[in-house]
């Protein structure tokens, strides 16, 4: 309630619903006047407590989607890595009948600074925790660059789902053969990992959205974006 106060006897005097300039008389006696903008005042302090909660809300929406699109642009370097790792075994079956496991017999090396692993097989890792590291011998798998994002935390290949550690390298015998890589990330520090996988053959797993995974499209298993 908006009043205001008597200039003779202090007396509170209400000014609700009066035009800025209205007379006012106190039981004193004394005649004053409502002053220029009092309603404007109420209008707009009415107004800024309906407005705020709705910038807000606006506010926390802008925020989330920002943190998505991050995610995803990150997300870029998983499947153009797959698609180039694709390319390389076409290419090696091409020329031999067969796919290759190894990662440094096909020419597959994502440069530094990843924040996503990538799994061939269970065997030897590139681990990428120091500035420069020898690369071991029959290396299947690359880790997460944890010296550049000091942030991010290492993913064995013992973290990757049961369905999709059980599915990767080879399998067949070729040239009757399918190869499988998954790529796995952590993209906001959670406990969900974001998981990817790529095949030359089919694959009984659906995606994220409950489609059937393609040969030779990069297929995202679990969405680490959504909330």
């Amino acid at each position: 309630m908006a009043t205001l106060k008597c200039p003779k006897c202090g007396r509170p005097l209400e000014l609700t619903g009066l035009t800025p300039g209205s007379e006012l008389t106190c039981p004193c006696g004394h005649v004053t006047r409502a002053p220029a903008g009092s309603r404007r005042k109420w209008f707009f302090l009415a107004l800024g407590l309906l407005v705020c909660p709705c910038i807000g809300t606006v506010a926390v929406g802008t925020m989330r989607n920002f943190i998505r699109f991050g995610q995803r642009a990150r997300a870029a370097e998983c499947k153009s890595n797959l698609k180039a790792w694709y390319t390389l075994q076409q290419a090696h079956f091409r020329d031999t009948r067969t796919y290759e496991p190894i990662f440094a017999k096909v020419g597959f090396a994502p440069e530094r600074s990843n924040r996503y692993a990538y799994f061939a097989g269970t065997g030897p890792m590139e681990v990428r925790d120091e500035a420069r590291r020898e690369v071991p011998e029959g290396a299947v798998a690359i880790g997460v660059d944890t010296f550049w994002f000091t942030q991010l935390r290492p993913i064995g290949v013992e973290a990757l789902p049961p369905p999709v550690k059980g599915r990767l390298g080879l399998s067949g015998t070729c040239p009757d053969c399918d190869i499988t890589l998954a790529c796995v990330g952590n993209t906001d520090e959670d406990a969900t990992l974001d998981v990817w996988i790529l095949s030359t053959g089919p694959l009984d797993l659906q995606d994220k959205d409950g489609e059937n995974a393609e040969p030779g499209f990069p297929v995202q298993l679990v969405d680490d974006t959504q909330d």
